[in-house]
């Protein structure tokens, strides 16, 4: 379902990024161009003398009486007749329609920034996975590499000591992928009965560096072999205490409070480990046998 929506986002980015684009480019198109001498009549002030509407305005003011008030209005006549219609000045409206053609090409950026960052996101957490994959995990085999294959087919025939040693041929070949050597150990374990075996195979996974969970839960299979088949209760509680103290915030280390005893840590404090109890005094030393009757002591 997350990848159904992020594949939907990715496409609603492309086409709003290919719709502002469109856009942008329209309106750059119809951007008018304006000459020299269309910027000089919009810088010529309203009251210049030069400008023939504004002399023959102030000419009728002037003339302007009582025996002449036809001449006036023929002059008022052409005052508006020679008086310049309203109109936006060029150079505003260009200035406007370029803004705007402007404001769509920085949503084109803004849109391609977006997708850009979805897609570094993404492919980081793709590279991610795959480094956490290729470092092992018993469910994670994701590439069908033919040696690997080969000694599980030996296995699926029942010649687990074959299949053992082409895993570990594989294992020699490709040290990260430890998913090899934990299956040896379940082929001891299981297979083969073998219990010390697989917990020495164990033993020599937990020192390569896993994924926090992985390793926890390696630990905690490898605790319960000590602990059941083995019959070493030490050396579990043993395995028990690194996972609590090296993985302290891993579920495995959650299930091995619980089979120490120990509470669930609260956040801001540290658990202390139970104190170890004192010593009791050792027994006095027995009396020595004595030939006086009985409920007689000798003198000391």
């Amino acid at each position: 379902m997350k990848s159904v929506f992020r594949i939907l986002l990715y496409i609603a980015l492309l086409v709003a990024a290919a719709a502002c684009f469109d856009r942008f480019s329209v309106a750059y198109k119809k951007l008018p161009s304006v000459g020299p001498a269309e910027l000089a009549a919009d810088a010529t002030p309203a009251n210049d003398p030069a400008d023939p509407a504004a002399t023959n305005g102030a000419a009728g003011a002037t003339n302007l009486g009582a025996t002449n008030v036809i001449a006036n209005l023929g002059a008022s006549t052409n005052v508006a007749t020679n008086a310049p219609a309203a109109r936006t000045p060029a150079k505003r409206t260009a200035s406007d329609q370029r803004s705007g053609s402007f404001a769509w090409l920085g949503l084109f950026v803004l849109t391609l920034f977006a997708l850009g960052g979805l897609a570094a996101f993404d492919f980081s957490r793709y590279l991610g996975d795959r480094a956490e994959r290729s470092m092992m995990a018993s469910d994670f085999v994701i590439r069908k590499d033919p040696d690997y294959e080969a000694a599980e087919e030996e296995w699926t025939k029942g010649n687990h000591l074959d299949a053992i040693n082409l895993m570990r041929g594989y294992l020699q070949r490709n040290p990260n992928e430890q998913h090899a050597a934990i299956r040896i150990a379940e082929i001891y374990e299981k297979d083969l009965n073998n219990y010390l075996a697989a917990a020495l195979e164990l033993e020599e996974v937990l020192t390569k560096r896993l994924p926090r969970e992985k390793w926890g839960w390696t630990a905690i299979h490898l605790a319960n072999i000590y602990s059941g088949k083995l019959k070493q209760p030490a050396k579990a509680l043993g395995v028990l205490d690194r996972i609590v103290k090296e993985y302290p915030d891993t579920g495995a280390a959650k299930k091995a409070r619980q089979r120490l005893g120990l509470p669930e840590p609260v956040e801001g404090e540290e658990i202390s480990e139970p104190e170890a109890e004192a010593p009791s005094a050792p027994p006095p030393p027995p009396e020595p046998p004595s030939n006086l009757p009985k409920g007689f002591r000798t003198k000391k």
